[in-house]
């Protein structure tokens, strides 16, 4: 299976450094310009999948995208950002999921849960909990790479990458593997999980 990772177009809180507001999680202007260019890049590509982080910032980025290719994408709650805290922690034994919010009527042609499962985690949120849902989203790709050769695309977040990386690849010690936002990563799953490139950039936005 080919795994290919997106991080988020550029949020209104990635653009002034103000996360504690209500309109952080949208995208910047240069972010819908960043999601739009996404577009002509992913063409290159067949999915067997589309996964997506239920951020609004995460929806926004690829929604261009299914709207261009009558595509959906299958939202997955355990992708959501994680460990963006600034001291590790190990693992907790659960992540805390709660009942979503439903999806607005112009995101429900697109976009659905997992097994119609709306769940979010609970805020605020430990680095453990956080992790807890990295551990678990990587069983399920694990389990997915069992059953197709095909391509998955998934959208999420810098520091969610990060653990993914770090967990896939079974390094020996926790690398930063900085991503730009809509930096893109390719691994592929021939027996062991391998990079072929990190944080590879769209065209260029001004």
């Amino acid at each position: 299976m080919k795994l290919i990772l997106v991080r988020h177009a550029e949020s209104m809180g990635n653009a002034t450094g103000e996360y504690a507001t209500a309109i952080a999680d949208s995208l910047s202007p240069r972010g819908h310009d960043q999601a739009r260019s996404l577009i002509d890049t992913l063409l290159a590509w067949q999915f067997d999948k589309i996964l997506c982080s239920p951020l609004e910032r995460t929806r926004d980025t690829i929604k261009p995208y299914l709207e261009a290719t009558g595509q959906r994408a299958e939202l997955w709650p355990e992708i959501a950002e994680a460990c963006w805290h600034e001291t590790r922690e190990e693992a907790a034994s659960d992540w805390r999921p709660q009942p979503a919010s439903p999806l607005p009527d112009t995101y429900q042609a697109h976009f659905y849960y997992r097994d119609e499962h709306a769940v979010q985690h609970t805020h605020p949120e430990t680095f453990g909990e956080g992790l807890c849902r990295v551990y678990s989203a990587v069983g399920m790709l694990r389990d997915m790479s069992r059953k197709t050769e095909g391509a998955v695309l998934m959208v999420t977040h810098g520091h969610f990458i990060r653990e993914v990386l770090n967990l896939l690849l079974d390094t020996r010690r926790i690398n930063p593997f900085h991503h730009a936002n809509c930096g893109m990563t390719l691994l592929h799953d021939d027996t062991v999980w391998a990079m072929a490139f990190c944080n590879r950039l769209i065209a260029h936005i001004d």
